[in-house]
């Protein structure tokens, strides 16, 4: 039996955004092994540009720079973020709704309009002319995913586990160090990850609030590549990009199988 056409098209046409989104992905892993300083033809591979990548003193420091500002970031998100998550689940729905709306906020007002509202806060405050801005106005900008990741997986917990605990002589704060958080503890570690992964590449924070002498990854490519993308620039994109894979099949796999399994053997105790 001849299927409908009409399921045939649209597969033809999600194969086809698929080939559109990943296609300046591709183009630019392949010319990071290119010969060619310009791309052009006939390919020949090479993987000098790795090689001089190594020798970029200005992408090093800012790839330093974003790193050391990503890691104290999403420290400081998953803190909060997942004491904050606690808080929201034994609140009032009078609390709750206003802070899931402003949450919210962050997620959906444009990158562009945030920034320029922080620069404008941390301005009238006269601290513009520091990192602690930058530092501060991307945790603004990564803790609700923290939030949303650690919340979702809190909804779902069985409260059981606790009870048990308490039953057999064990504190709230021993309840919540030895059951509570070895059960959350991949979702913790998804939200960090998330958190890191968007601290690192936000562009328009950075751009806006980075002080005067600091530079971070994605305000060095973007300095660069007006004049042009040189290869060794995709070869560090190449880099980012296999990175950011990794991580998205970890925080795939603990917020869904790693968090099924972990619940589940700890049921079966």
């Amino acid at each position: 039996m001849r299927k409908p056409i009409a399921p045939r098209v649209l597969v033809g046409w999600l194969w086809g955004v698929m080939v559109v989104l990943a296609l300046p992905i591709l183009s630019m892993v392949v010319l990071s092994f290119n010969s060619s300083r310009y791309g052009t033809l006939p390919f020949h591979f090479t993987t000098h540009w790795y090689a001089q990548l190594g020798q970029d003193g200005a992408l090093i420091g800012a790839l330093e720079t974003s790193i050391t500002l990503a890691s104290e970031v999403t420290v400081i998100a998953v803190v909060i973020g997942t004491l904050l998550s606690f808080g929201l689940a034994k609140t009032s729905v009078v609390i709750k709704q206003p802070v899931n709306a402003l949450l919210l906020s962050v997620l959906t007002v444009p990158a562009l309009i945030l920034s320029a509202g922080l620069v404008s806060v941390f301005s009238f405050l006269g601290l513009s002319q520091t990192t602690l801005p930058l530092v501060l106005s991307s945790v603004v900008a990564s803790l609700p995913f923290v939030v949303l990741v650690v919340s979702g997986r809190l909804q779902d917990l069985d409260p059981r586990f606790a009870e048990a605990a308490r039953s057999l002589g064990a504190g709230p704060f021993r309840t919540f160090l030895t059951v509570t958080v070895p059960l959350m503890a991949p979702a913790i570690v998804a939200g960090a990850l998330l958190a890191f992964v968007m601290c690192f590449n936000n562009f328009a924070v950075q751009l806006f609030l980075a002080p005067i002498g600091v530079s971070t990854l994605p305000v060095q490519i973007y300095s660069m590549v007006r004049l042009g993308v040189t290869p060794d620039v995709n070869a560090l994109g190449t880099l980012i990009v296999a990175s950011t894979i990794v991580l998205i099949l970890l925080l795939h796999a603990l917020t869904g199988n790693a968090a099924k399994l972990f619940t589940s053997q700890n049921g079966a105790r």
